[in-house]
């Protein structure tokens, strides 16, 4: 049987996410799994803001991501693939919850594999400005 590429891994990846699926979805990380959310430093106010180490703590990430949002639009416009690097954007709407705002955003997500097709590597970039505006959170 073959093996996956590393599109078809990060599809299946995000499939298992948008389902509430945490652990389907880290049997396709390496176990020292890094997920950086906007900024590599954690934020009081945003706490989905920071890295995020390890299958565990990516399971717990994700899980504050519903927790905080009713998912709407994600739409992935391009994707490049590069050696174990697969780099997508596109945009979305998702709505948060505690405010009922919508957050309107353009994203980027960069996603290294290990030599084995396993996820080492997931940095997502959003509008943090319009995140915070939904959030409500004045600084």
């Amino acid at each position: 049987m073959q093996s996956p590429s590393n599109t078809q891994t990060i599809d299946q990846f995000i499939a298992h996410i948008f389902m509430g699926e945490y652990e389907q979805a880290m049997q396709r990380c390496d176990e020292n799994v890094k997920f950086v959310v906007f900024r590599e430093d954690k934020d009081s106010q945003v706490p989905i803001y920071g890295t995020h180490s390890g299958k565990n703590a990516g399971i717990d990430f994700f899980k504050n991501l519903a927790k905080m949002f009713e998912f709407g639009e994600f739409i992935m416009e391009e994707s490049i693939v590069a050696d174990n690097y697969v780099i997508r954007f596109g945009k979305l709407a998702h709505t948060v919850k505690h405010t009922g705002k919508v957050f309107n955003s353009l994203w980027s997500m960069i996603v290294r594999f290990n030599d084995a097709g396993e996820i080492e590597l997931y940095r997502m970039h959003e509008d943090t400005a319009a995140l915070e505006a939904a959030m409500q959170i004045s600084r």
